[in-house]
């Protein structure tokens, strides 16, 4: 009779010890077998990542993993736990390689205002203005209120161009003279897709205060962006000597046809603007003056016909670093306000690309 006790609870216990080992390990080995990928660090450490079919798993290369790892240091390192279990609630969206939609659009409904061009996107609603520019995100508050169509802090006689302002527009070209090694054909714009969009603020002091009239100095700091969105399947690129545009062509040298061909120039910029204001007048204000700016950098941006992958190439491309011109503005009452800027500086270096000054125009939303 003991010898019977004794083998049912060897038995028994047998079984709890793989009934135990199945429970320590969820996910048998062979579930990762077939659709699964396994990264071995050391000894200790693994990175698991299982798709239902290899389908889900090309799906997988949509996302930058090495972002997500670093946001995980980041949370890992603020934890003042010594914490040896971390389970997280991520939305893998935010960390998808391509999350542009290229189609540009204005709408307009109940909710406010929402403009987008390019990588530039624009909300206007009851909570302010937000813009988000490649990623950087820049707000107003609600203590703005509105007068005519500009905004601006509650203060009399002050310029109806003080405060944050949002300037959306097209580009091209003002000049545009025959130089020897460049054909015009190539280097043409797509008038609608060459956009043009300035952030600042706009600082001002009041010279001379009438019933009537009322002259401002306006002192301006932004942020710019030139969009030259080429026309056909044509492309810049730089060598040794000068740019050259030429078709983007595969590795066997066939064209390809490209939905997007663009090169994007920032920079920051300073202006001074006297304008004069009219406070009872249709036209609220007309100003002219003198900017400069300096380059921060440019790139073309490539995306073919057909795909969502899209290529950066980050080059000076012999642009001037340095461009200044003249602007002037127009404000209607009740209707949105226009600008234009152009540039006395050629935006190639002198021999270096063909002979062109930049012309902007469009209007300011505020």
């Amino acid at each position: 009779m003991k010898l019977k006790l004794y083998t049912a609870a060897f038995i028994l216990l047998f079984a709890m010890n793989i009934n135990a080992r199945d429970f320590d390990n969820p996910y048998p080995a062979h579930q990762f077998e077939k659709d699964s990928i396994i990264v071995t660090f050391g000894d200790k450490t693994r990175l698991i990542i299982y798709g239902e079919n290899r389908k889900e798993l090309d799906k997988i290369m949509q996302y930058d993993l090495n972002t997500l790892l670093k946001d995980l240091k980041i949370k890992l390192d603020s934890s003042s736990a010594d914490t040896t279990y971390l389970r997280e609630e991520i939305n893998g969206n935010k960390y998808l390689k391509d999350k542009s939609n290229d189609e540009d659009y204005v709408r307009i409904g109940l909710r406010g205002i929402h403009i987008k061009g390019g990588d530039t996107e624009v909300r206007i609603n009851a909570k302010g203005v937000e813009v988000n520019n490649d990623g950087d995100t820049v707000t107003t508050d609600s203590n703005y209120r509105h007068t005519g169509k500009r905004f601006y802090k509650s203060g009399g006689g002050s310029s109806p161009r003080k405060g944050f302002n949002i300037a959306l527009g097209l580009n091209t070209y003002g000049t545009n003279e025959a130089t020897p090694g460049f054909d015009k054909t190539t280097y043409d714009l797509k008038p609608f897709g060459s956009r043009f969009v300035s952030l600042g603020y706009i600082a001002s002091t009041t010279v001379v205060r009438g019933k009537n009239a009322r002259l401002h100095l306006d002192f301006g700091v932004d942020f710019s962006w030139y969009n030259l969105m080429f026309d056909g399947n044509n492309t810049i690129t730089k060598d040794s000597l000068k740019v050259d545009f030429s078709p983007v062509e595969d590795e066997d040298g066939n064209e390809l046809i490209m939905k997007k061909s663009k090169l994007v120039v920032p920079y920051v910029n300073i202006s001074i603007m006297p304008t004069l204001s009219f406070p009872r007048s249709f036209i609220s204000y007309i100003s002219a003056g003198v900017y400069g700016g300096y380059r921060i950098g440019s790139y073309t941006k490539l995306r073919r016909e057909g795909s969502k992958d899209v290529d950066h190439v980050r080059q000076n491309f012999y642009i001037e670093d340095l461009r200044y011109g003249l602007a002037a503005e127009l404000g209607i009452r009740n209707f949105p306000d226009f600008f234009v800027n152009y540039d006395f500086n050629n935006l190639y270096e002198g021999g270096r690309g063909p002979s062109v000054r930049m012309l902007s125009f469009g209007v300011r939303l505020f």
